[in-house]
């Protein structure tokens, strides 16, 4: 299971495009609202089922139809970023600069409603999630400064907005992965949160988090996705994961994120059946030439690789799931794994050279720690007189 694409910018993902839902009924015309109330729904439902090409389409009208208002360029940018985590794009640095010049233009829009009424919780929470996807592209360019000041204000501003109204719940989403994160900074960012005056609290973050996945109108999923993916990662609580997995999988089945959620928990209760129950299925819905580059398909793959492994049985379905990984080349955190884990089953059907051979690329890439270690050990025993 890995973090979110780009770990430090996930430090500030207080962003939730079920969250911003909210703001579609405050204000304006409610005929005007209605038809952007009817927009919003399916570009969140798009979005939530993978299907981008059409939540795009949403966001492409209401960047025509409310070119003043910040919804679509908003919501474009939670689209870009979802896609970015699942690799979907060819040329990332296009699409970067692409994303660079919408989500200026969400700051920029969300900053002036809220100075026209600064008072309204909805529009800060537009601002405040502007800012987070701000940092996001300060993160992919290690612009670290960028990056944190964005994720302290945006906080601020949440925090503005529970201080208006204590039952606007949903902001607690983004409070709540902010402290935690923030009580889990990577080293390199440490000093500079001391300047900053950024600190973290992780029993408090997560307590915020459970608030908005249990009371939130519009961030139950985001809050329960984070607690699943990453508290309950970092405490192993597959228990804790499966549930919370399994509540999301049913509202939005054709997300690859939950369902990659479900395999890992299960795979680490050695529940193996229930790794295929799930994979089986959603490896067969994406089968198209786009999605095959989805990041998430080939945790999902590997997962169900594995666990036709540990069950001793069909080990070619295992051969050919690890195969396609290291033929996938991404992400590459997973292909040390991928190759530990077809040279392992390569050494239970007694193919020795195959294994070794995996075995020593294994080591090679580097790019898992455990892969290495296992990789070493079972190369030393098969090498050893």
């Amino acid at each position: 299971m890995t973090r979110h694409y780009i770990a430090a910018a996930a430090i500030f993902a207080v962003a939730s495009l079920l969250a911003l839902r909210a703001d579609a009924r405050t204000g304006g015309r409610a005929v005007v609202h209605n038809r952007l109330d009817a927009l919003i729904d399916s570009t969140v439902e798009n979005t939530y089922n993978y299907r981008f090409g059409h939540a795009l389409e949403f966001t492409d009208s209401m960047m025509a139809e409310y070119p003043k208002m910040p919804e679509g360029y908003v919501y474009r940018c939670g689209i870009y970023s979802k896609m970015i985590a699942e690799d979907c794009f060819r040329s990332p640095d296009s699409i970067w600069n692409v994303y660079h010049v919408i989500v200026d233009k969400a700051c920029s829009l969300s900053k002036k409603r809220v100075e026209s009424a600064t008072d309204n919780v909805h529009r800060l929470f537009y601002y405040a999630s502007a800012l987070v996807y701000r940092s996001r592209y300060e993160a992919a360019k290690s612009d670290w400064f960028g990056l944190m000041a964005d994720g302290l204000k945006s906080r601020k501003i949440l925090e503005k907005a529970v201080k208006l109204d204590p039952h606007f719940y949903d902001a607690y989403s983004g409070i709540g992965a902010f402290n935690y994160y923030a009580a889990h900074l990577p080293w390199y960012l440490k000093p500079m949160a001391l300047i900053l005056g950024i600190n973290g609290n992780e029993k408090l973050g997560i307590e915020e988090l459970k608030k908005a996945a249990e009371r939130g109108s519009y961030s139950k999923a985001e809050a329960a996705s984070f607690l699943a993916d990453i508290v309950d990662v970092d405490k192993k609580n597959y228990s804790g994961i499966v549930k919370r997995a399994l509540s999301l999988h049913r509202m939005y089945p054709g997300n690859l994120d939950f369902v990659r959620s479900l395999c890992f928990g299960y795979y680490r209760l050695h529940e193996y059946d229930k790794v295929l129950r799930f994979a089986n299925p959603c490896l067969a819905d994406y089968r198209g030439a786009d999605s095959l580059r989805f990041v998430s398909l080939s945790y999902i793959r590997f997962y169900r690789g594995e666990a036709y492994a540990a069950l001793r049985r069909n080990y070619g379905e295992a051969i050919a799931d690890l195969s396609k990984i290291i033929e996938m080349g991404k992400p590459s955190v997973l292909l040390s794994r991928a190759y530990y884990g077809r040279g392992s089953v390569y050494e239970r059907m007694g193919e020795e050279d195959k294994a070794i051979l995996d075995f020593k690329t294994a080591i090679k890439l580097n790019g898992d720690y455990n892969a290495c270690r296992q990789a070493r050990i079972a190369l030393d025993s098969l090498q050893s007189p």
